[in-house]
C-alpha cells in the first residue's frame, strides 16, 4: 500500500505493516526514514540481537533473517540497504508468511514496472514510501520551519536564496541547515550576508585567495594573501567568516565522501558550483580535511569569530595565527 504524504510522518513513528519498502531518487531521505523506522521499534538498534543490517543480500539471507525471532525477547529489526529486484521473490514468500520482525527495504529509483514496487503498492500488509526531492517552490518554507524548529530565525531573502542553492535531496538540505544553525550561533538570527557567507563559493578575492592558501597547506602564500587583503580593507572578521564559509562546505562535501563519494563527486554536488579555476584547489582541500579535521577547524574557527569581536583581542594578528595554524596542520598532512 502506498503511504500518502500527509500520513508519512505519523508511519513512520509506529509503521503498521512488517514489510516497508523505501524507494526514490533522493538517497539522503531514504536513508533517513530508514532511520526513522529503525527507531520506532524502541531498544532494537542497541541490541545485536535484535538488529540486522544487509547490503543488496541473497533471497535467501533475507527470509533467514526476517523470519529468525530475537534471542533476548523484543521485536526484531531487519534493514535492507540497496535492495533490488531479485528480493521480490523473497518479498511474496513473507507477504504469504508476515514475519514479527519489521523488514525496511531501502532502494533507489524504481520505475513503475518494477516488481519489488509493485509489490509493495499492492500488497496488503506491505508499506511503500516514495522518497523525492523537496519541490523548488516549496524549499524556501521547508528550510524556515527546520530553522526555527531549532530556534533559528532566517529572513525571507536568506530562506530563498539558499533555496536557489540546493538540490532540494535530503542530504544536502540537512547539511546545509545544520551549518546554517551552526553559524547562527548565540544570535539566532540569519541574514542573506550570512547565507552568502556560509555557503557561497568564493570568486578571486585576496580574503578567499588567503584562505585557499591556507588550507591548502601553503603557508607563504597564505601569509601575502593575508597581508594583501588587510591593506585592502578586508576586515579579520571577514577573513574569518570567509574561512567559515570555506570549511563548511568542505564539511558537507566530506559528509559525501564519508558515504563512499570520490573528492570529485562530492566537490560536484557542491551548490553553487565551485569555481573552475578553484576546482583543483578544492580537490586538494578535501583531500587535506578529512571528516574530523574539518569539523576541528571549523570549531577553531567559530573561536576565532568570537575573539575577534572581542574589544581587547589583537584581532589581525589573532586572524594571522588562526590562518597559517590552519596552513601549517595542511602541510603537515600533505607530507603523510
Amino acid at each position: 500500500m502506498k503511504i500518502d504524504t500527509g500520513r508519512i510522518a505519523a508511519f513512520l513513528r509506529s509503521p503498521s505493516a512488517p514489510l516497508v519498502l523505501l524507494h526514490g531518487p533522493d538517497a539522503g531521505l531514504v536513508a533517513a526514514r530508514g532511520l526513522e523506522l529503525v527507531r520506532a521499534v524502541e531498544g532494537a538498534a542497541s541490541d545485536p540481537f535484535r538488529y540486522a543490517e544487509l547490503a543488496n543480500p541473497e533471497p535467501e539471507d533475507l527470509l533467514a533473517e526476517a523470519l529468525a525471532g530475537a534471542l533476548t525477547g523484543g521485536r526484531r529489526v531487519v534493514r535492507v540497504r540497496d535492495a533490488r529486484e531479485p528480493l521480490a521473490k523473497a518479498v511474496e514468500t513473507l507477504l504469504k508468511t508476515p514475519p514479527e520482525a519489521l523488514v525496511i527495504l531501502e532502494a533507489g529509483e524504481l520505475p513503475g514496472k518494477s516488481r519489488l514496487r509493485r509489490l509493495a503498492e499492492t500488497g496488503a500488509g506491505m508499506a511503500c514510501l516514495g522518497c523525492y526531492p523537496v519541490e523548488p517552490a516549496r524549499l524556501p518554507q521547508m528550510i524556515s520551519a527546520r530553522l526555527r524548529a531549532e530556534a533559528v530565525a532566517i529572513t525571507p531573502e536568506a530562506a530563498a536564496w539558499t533555496a536557489q542553492n540546493l538540490s532540494g535531496e535530503e542530504g544536502q538540505l540537512a547539511q546545509a541547515v545544520e551549518l546554517l544553525v551552526l553559524y547562527a550561533g548565540a544570535e539566532k538570527t540569519l541574514s542573506l550576508e550570512d547565507a552568502r557567507a556560509i555557503l557561497a563559493d568564493g570568486g578571486g578575492t585576496s580574503a578567499v585567495d588567503a584562505v585557499d592558501a591556507a588550507l591548502t597547506g601553503d603557508v607563504e602564500g597564505a601569509d601575502r594573501a593575508l597581508a594583501r587583503a588587510y591593506e585592502e580593507g578586508v576586515s579579520p572578521v571577514g577573513l574569518i567568516r570567509a574561512l567559515l564559509g570555506e570549511l563548511m562546505r568542505l564539511r558537507l562535501a566530506s559528509a559525501r565522501m564519508a558515504e563512499g563519494a570520490s573528492a570529485a563527486e562530492a566537490m560536484a554536488a557542491l551548490r553553487p558550483p565551485v569555481f573552475f579555476k578553484r576546482q583543483p584547489l578544492v580537490q586538494k582541500m578535501l583531500r587535506l580535511w578529512p571528516w574530523t579535521a574539518v569539523n576541528e577547524a571549523l570549531a577553531a574557527g567559530l573561536a576565532a569569530e568570537k575573539a575577534c569581536k572581542t574589544s581587547h583581542i589583537p584581532d589581525q594578528d589573532f586572524c594571522r595565527q588562526v590562518l597559517l595554524g590552519l596552513a601549517s596542520r595542511a602541510r603537515t598532512a600533505s607530507r603523510n
